[in-house]
């Protein structure tokens, strides 16, 4: 007698909604483990922790009667007792059945995701796993007849193995192991509390520094020395905790950014295969960490910068054996922190940037003057890449050469308020570098006053500042600039581009100048006075204002003041059109 269980549909959904979770990680995981298995088709563990992946999902699946997800990972599954078994040789096409059938399955629960009801034609990727699993077109071991133990190092392995029959014709007689009792080192906390969280914070930093410019004052015309005293403590007492809640909260909000890394191994494989090239791919760094908002965004410009490097970058094995290197490419994807920053490198050691052509397409389509670009150093060179539509690439392929990729990449990589640097040798290999911020809730501010209106400046954009002096203005095509030691830097009326005035004032004297940057340009911004460095904490502008180019958000001073912050890439872009 069986007796009924009826669950609450909330439930369900909750239940739902943590196999999703789940099922995200163990797909990753499963994507990153097949391209290792191809490398090391030797390693059993690596082969048990891939079944267990595949296992899981196929059990939960098939409990919330997902049958198209079950049935594909029912044949996955066979086929990796299988070679964990040593029955099957792990080849390259047997793992290009997985790789294929594992992205039939993404699609599959992007369905379940999204509560689409359709059902896909698994015919021929069902087909196609069958005859892999029956050893048709794969290579059997030598000893195929001697089934290799599994492995026994850890307790899943075991208790994965007693779900298995066939397992358990290897296991018969042999004493039970007690499972390892652990228990879960994280939790999971949904985004919105999280951002809840973030906002009190900040309120409490705006708090903050307002007892503290509070202080400040007081301590001008302070009349009772031992009620100030312990004023002044308490102040001290709140910034120290609020900067240690700051940090804890900005914390949970960090990601590691081999989140973003761990697909590539995958991207690299294909596009080798694809393109008859031997690519080896190297990751480090893989466990720094970045706030959530911008391990989001980066992964676009990675992909098009990965791609470049494996297709235009890297040689033939045959070119690579003609100029004394070895056949296989390496790519290196490397993060480190820096300070407040983080910096991604991607580097290849393939045919490197062809200057001589990067600089004659520059000056064909207009962007520069052939006088111009003969002073330009080949490292400012390089930036014209970054321009849309531009490529030198002799063969357009269906994964890059169109020049469409790198303008992505810029725009990405600037709304996220950081830079792109190049290094490149010819025959020897290139280096692209990118410095974003740790986290784009809270920044160190520079505050500018400009015609009676006071702004902020992003600290990391500020390259340096410097005194008017009587330096004099010049027109280079009605563009108004001026001499920085021995670069010709344009400059701007903050107000004027802003539309806060109605003329351009640039040739007004004032008394200071900031120079900001924005990858190897560099603008100068005519200010009356600086009013301190801040740290502050970005507000959005909000649906009734909506977003204003030239602004990133605002933000409420310790005097209680709101204020904008200014969106460096937007400014550029302001400036260009009005110049």
């Amino acid at each position: 007698m069986t007796e009924s269980m009826d669950i609450d549909l909330d439930d369900m959904q909750e239940i739902l909604g943590d196999f999703l979770i789940e099922a995200d990680e163990l797909i990753e995981s499963l994507d990153t483990n097949f391209v290792k298995l191809e490398s090391t088709p030797d390693d059993l563990d690596l082969l048990n922790e891939i079944f267990r992946a595949a296992h899981t999902v196929k059990g939960t699946s098939s409990f919330l009667g997902l049958e198209q997800v079950t049935e594909l990972t029912h044949k996955m599954e066979d086929i990796l007792n299988k070679l964990r078994k040593s029955e099957l040789a792990v080849t390259p096409e047997i793992m290009d059945i997985l790789l294929e059938a594992l992205d039939i399955l993404k699609l599959l629960i992007d369905d379940v995701r999204s509560g689409t009801k359709r059902e896909h034609d698994l015919t021929s990727i069902i087909d196609r796993l069958v005859a892999a699993y029956n050893g048709e077109g794969a290579v059997a071991p030598a000893d195929a007849e001697k089934p290799a133990e599994p492995a026994e190092s850890t307790p899943e392995a075991v208790s994965e193995a007693t779900s298995d029959p066939a397992l358990e014709q290897e296991k018969a007689g042999a004493p039970p192991k007690q499972p390892k009792i652990t228990t879960e080192a994280t939790i999971r906390v949904d985004a919105e509390r999280l951002d809840t969280l973030m906002n009190m914070v900040g309120e409490l930093v705006l708090g903050r520094n307002s007892l503290t410019q509070t202080i400040n004052r007081l301590n001008v015309t302070k009349k009772d020395q031992d009620d100030f005293e312990h004023l002044t403590q308490a102040s001290n007492s709140i910034n120290f905790i609020t900067s240690e809640l700051q940090m804890a909260v900005m914390k949970m909000r960090m990601q590691p950014v081999g989140k973003v890394f761990n697909k590539f191994p995958r991207l690299v494989r294909d596009i080798a295969r694809d393109r008859g090239k031997k690519i080896n791919l190297e990751i480090c760094g893989e466990s720094t960490e970045l706030d959530k908002a911008v391990i989001e965004e980066i992964g676009d410009p990675l992909v098009h910068i990965i791609r470049n490097s494996c297709d235009h970058g890297l040689e033939s094995p045959e070119e690579r054996t003609a100029l004394g290197k070895p056949e296989v490419g390496t790519v290196k994807l490397e993060a480190l922190q820096e300070g407040s920053h983080i910096i991604i490198r991607v580097s290849d050691d393939g045919r490197g940037f062809d200057v001589d052509a990067i600089r004659a397409k520059a000056v064909e389509r207009e962007l520069i003057t052939q006088a111009e670009i003969d002073r330009l150093s080949d490292k400012d060179a390089y930036k014209f890449v970054l321009e849309p539509g531009f490529s030198t690439a002799k063969e357009v392929t269906d994964i890059s050469g169109r020049g469409v990729g790198m303008d992505v990449v810029r725009t990405n990589i600037e709304k996220l308020n950081g830079t792109i640097e190049f290094e490149s040798a010819k025959n020897v290999g290139t280096t692209i570098s990118i410095k974003l911020p740790l986290t784009l809730a809270i920044i160190q501010g520079l505050l500018i006053e400009s015609d009676n209106e006071v702004f902020i400046l992003p600290l990391a954009s500020v390259q340096e500042t410097v005194k008017r002096e009587g330096r004099p203005i010049h027109s280079v095509n009605g563009c108004p600039v001026f001499k920085l030691r021995d670069e010709i830097v344009p400059i701007i009326n903050l107000g004027y581009i802003l539309n806060l005035h109605s003329s351009d004032s640039s040739k007004v004297d004032k008394p200071y100048i900031v120079i900001v940057g924005l990858g190897a340009r560099k603008l100068g911004i005519q200010i009356d006075r600086f009013l301190g460095q801040e740290e502050v904490v970005i507000k959005s502008l909000g649906g009734y204002l909506g977003s204003r180019e030239g602004l990133s958000g605002a933000t409420i001073l310790g005097d209680g003041r709101i204020r904008m912050i200014l969106d460096v890439a937007g400014v550029f872009k302001i400036a260009g059109k009005r110049n």
